[in-house]
């Protein structure tokens, strides 16, 4: 699942070539309701097409203009794969992008001079990234987490895929005969241990210690300061052993202590994110904690049309607007009075979402979060650097 930049958003806040159509679809998770999504894509493009040619689009015109959506419509091997739990398509002139949202998005049809991006804000400041680190005799696998997608890591040649790699000349296959729990309950570790002829049970807890060890040494060299939070996922016995040769901050005190053989990547990341989410400190929170500071002064307002002037300014430092929420209306010229509505009327633009691409493009942070996360009871508020 492809993962949106900022520098994507950027570039999509910034596109002015007209016409453009953004289309958001909520994705059915039920094996069952998989069909319903292309069917409701489809009844969007046929909405879209004729806003097009109102807008002077021929029909030969406005439907090439929508082609690489309906071959994505009439793909069938798209609808099966059922991973996203929202999409979102964006047209103009020469563009086309698809994104696959591992959020519910509401669902939402704009044919505009410029793309609908309310909904692409959703979770673009919330860092919970994440690596997990899970090691057992068989294997060592790294996986990292970000907005919801994760994928494993590619490590080193330094660092041994297994413990026979580790173990080098000594015949593990016929002197130990080691298995791990598979059932992936907490407080797992190596249930059955044979001690061969070649190794004596000294000799044995020796060659795990020194792996634990090696591991942890080459981990602390192989991470950067700057990487994310790491959660251990091992067997309890085992978990000591690394967390007395790894240093690095990183490393979160509660680990995952399960024996990770059997487990799938999947299972693995459901496991660690309870553990790493006690970690995540967001740009969220640091801006709804600096927006109760300013409660009652002036860099505070839920008042739209202060906001949509302040917007355009480069005045506003932090937007909040809730997931699904839209104004229409007409940008207010002098002396008049803004007036908005809750459905789209002739010539209205989508307020919001004006404010919110206003607000990215002069460097202000747009959150867009749900209802119950607004820091005040408003369809939106700003603080402003001055």
């Amino acid at each position: 699942m492809k993962t949106l930049t900022h520098d994507e958003l950027k570039s999509l806040t910034e596109w002015e070539k007209g016409p453009c159509v953004s289309i958001y679809l909520p994705r059915h998770q039920a094996v069952s309701e998989l069909g319903k999504d292309s069917i409701e894509l489809r009844n969007r493009l046929d909405e879209a097409e004729t806003s097009l040619q109102q807008m002077g689009l021929g029909t030969a015109e406005a439907a090439q203009f929508l082609k690489p959506a309906r071959m994505l419509q009439n793909d069938p091997s798209f609808w099966k794969q059922g991973a996203a739990q929202g999409l979102c398509l964006l047209m103009a002139p020469e563009m086309f992008q698809q994104y696959d949202l591992p959020y519910q998005c509401p669902p939402m049809l704009s044919v505009a001079e410029t793309f609908y991006l309310s909904p692409l804000f959703y979770k673009a400041y919330e860092d919970d990234r994440f690596d997990l680190l899970a090691i057992c005799p068989n294997s060592v696998r790294m996986i990292r987490h970000h907005n919801g997608d994760f994928t494993e890591v590619e490590l080193p040649d330094n660092i041994p895929a297994h413990l026979d790699d580790f173990a080098g000349g000594i015949e593990l296959e016929e002197s130990l005969q080691y298995h791990t729990t598979s059932s992936g309950s907490h407080g797992g570790e190596f249930a059955g241990v044979q001690h061969g002829h070649g190794l004596t049970k000294e000799q044995h807890e020796k060659v795990l210690t020194d792996y634990y060890q090696f591991l942890a040494r080459q981990f602390d060299q192989y991470l950067e300061d700057n990487a994310p939070p790491l959660v251990l996922v091992c067997a309890e016995k085992q978990q000591s052993l690394f967390r007395k040769h790894f240093h690095g901050s990183q490393l979160l005190p509660e680990g995952v202590t399960t024996s990770p053989d059997q487990l799938s990547a999947r299972e693995l990341v459901d496991l660690a994110l309870p553990v790493a989410e006690s970690s995540f400190q967001t740009s969220l929170h640091k801006a709804q904690e600096k927006f109760q500071n300013h409660m009652g002064t002036s860099r505070i307002s839920h008042q739209l049309e202060e906001i949509l002037q302040s917007a355009e300014q480069g005045r506003v430092e932090a937007l909040f607007a809730p997931l699904g929420s839209e104004l229409w209306g007409h940008l207010p010229q002098d002396g008049e009075l803004l007036q908005t509505h809750a459905q789209p009327e002739s010539g209205d633009i989508a307020l919001l979402n004006w404010a919110i691409r206003n607000t990215y493009r002069h460097g202000g942070t747009p959150y867009v979060i749900q209802p119950d996360d607004m820091p005040d009871q408003h369809s939106v508020l700003a603080s402003f650097r001055w």
